[in-house]
């Protein structure tokens, strides 16, 4: 176990002492590596057996742009609190959310999936992931022409339905994602799971760690009374972390 996790765990048990610690954190990236297929990320049976431990001294949640179901299989941990889309669905401890917006916007997500399917086609190492509830073109895999194309294949789709306000446009690590055009976000998901923890734990010390852009929201949630931390230097929070290994180190010291 390296020094430096040691280090940042030894300084939330200093901070959180006294309170209850709600620990949140992404999946893809930050408890999860990277993969070219989505389809084959699943959390490890180490990082799992982790989060397990973790649920008898505190409050665990995985804040992730994943589909709540989805998450809820890959994870596969018991007793924690999951939320999915960025927020807009979530779930645990006998409470559940979904956005009263949500159903609304299926049509215009469906429609944009549709064209961007068309719009990609033959482009190497560039698929579409339909979530159903938001779609998002990923370009990990492709050359630099093939990412160029699918940018370039991608944009008048979503202006179509950003310039009408019906989606809204999401920027990742190697992902474009067209959400529904809803003002709540990974920040407004960590501030209604900590009201609710708060309301059943009393004082509670908040952690939340994220790899990517889309995090910025939570960092900026938990500013001040809590400990942002960056799982990558795709972003700069109140610790870092490098990648999913150090994650589970620093949760394992934890």
């Amino acid at each position: 176990m390296g020094d430096a996790e040691r280090a940042l765990a030894v300084e939330v048990q200093r901070r959180a002492a006294g309170r209850h610690l709600l620990l949140l954190l992404d999946f893809d990236g930050t408890l999860c590596e990277f993969h070219a297929d989505p389809d084959s990320v699943f959390l490890s049976e180490s990082r799992r057996a982790i989060l397990e431990r973790l649920t008898q001294h505190a409050t665990v949640g995985v804040v992730s742009g994943r589909r709540l179901e989805d998450v809820r299989r890959r994870c596969g941990v018991t007793g924690i609190i999951l939320a999915g889309l960025h927020g807009l669905e979530i779930e645990g401890k006998r409470e559940r959310f979904v956005h009263p917006d949500l159903a609304a916007t299926g049509v215009a997500v469906q429609e944009a999936a549709a064209r961007l399917r068309d719009s990609i086609e033959g482009i190497d190492g560039v698929f579409i992931e339909d979530k159903q509830a938001s779609v998002a073109l990923h370009f990990r895999e492709a050359s630099t022409e093939g990412r160029r194309r699918a940018n370039d294949a991608f944009a008048p789709v979503a202006a179509a339905y950003v310039d009408a306000g019906r989606l809204k446009l999401m920027r990742g690590s190697c992902v474009l994602e067209l959400l529904p055009n809803i003002d709540w976000n990974k920040g407004n998901a960590v501030q209604w799971i900590a009201e609710r923890v708060h309301q059943r734990e009393g004082d509670i010390f908040v952690v939340y760690a994220g790899d990517d852009v889309t995090d910025r929201d939570a960092f900026a949630a938990v500013a001040g009374e809590g400990l942002a931390i960056a799982a990558s230097d795709r972003v700069a929070a109140d610790a870092a972390l490098d990648g999913p290994a150090a994650v589970e180190r620093f949760l394992a010291a934890l």
